[in-house]
């Protein structure tokens, strides 16, 4: 009985062995990305979508004018990125005229917002129908604020305006140009 016993434990042993010998582990692998895509957005100021150089007194058409708007530029971005600035034609052109004067009157300058980011890089350029860079940042950023000014006083200094009024539009004579702001990834 002891035999029958020890030989049906070995019998038994030996199947299961078997059966383990049989029964195969499979695995397989996958392999899971990170993936980061360019999101970019830049967005105008909504009280700033108009921006007026005003020539009201003898100061202004003696010295020129110049206007900053605080905060004027938001930017989301997912990495370093260049703003660029271009008017949509050659020259400011007076409304209900043909008169003209030159984008290249008005210097647009950018700088530091309520909150931007560090080794950020401006460059003031003249106004143009080319785009031109004022902003480049190495890193991205959201809700970047960027200042902008509108410089005309150079080119509007020493009285170079006095003849720009036209009597027959009444109040005031307007010269405009659409200025477009671009972001590109950097």
């Amino acid at each position: 009985m002891n035999i029958s016993i020890t030989l049906t434990t070995l019998l038994v042993c030996m199947m299961l062995s078997v059966a383990n010998a049989g029964a195969q582990s499979h695995s397989d692998a996958v392999t899971v990305n990170i993936r980061f895509f360019p999101v970019q957005t830049i967005a105008v100021q909504t009280t700033q979508k108009s921006t007026d150089l005003m020539y009201a007194s003898t100061e202004d058409y003696e010295q020129g004018v110049s206007v900053t708007h605080d905060d004027h530029l938001t930017v989301c971005s997912s990495g370093g990125f260049q703003i660029t600035v271009a008017a949509d034609g050659a020259y400011f052109t007076r409304v209900g005229g043909s008169e003209t004067i030159p984008l290249g009157d008005v210097i647009v300058r950018a700088a530091d917002g309520s909150y931007s980011r560090p080794h950020t890089r401006y460059t003031e350029t003249p106004l143009s129908s080319t785009p031109s860079s004022i902003i480049e940042s190495e890193n991205g950023g959201k809700d970047l604020k960027y200042n902008v000014t509108y410089d005309n006083r150079i080119a509007g200094s020493a009285q170079n305006y006095i003849d720009k009024h036209v009597k027959s539009d009444g109040v005031e004579t307007v010269y405009k140009a659409n200025v477009t702001y671009t972001i590109t990834t950097r």
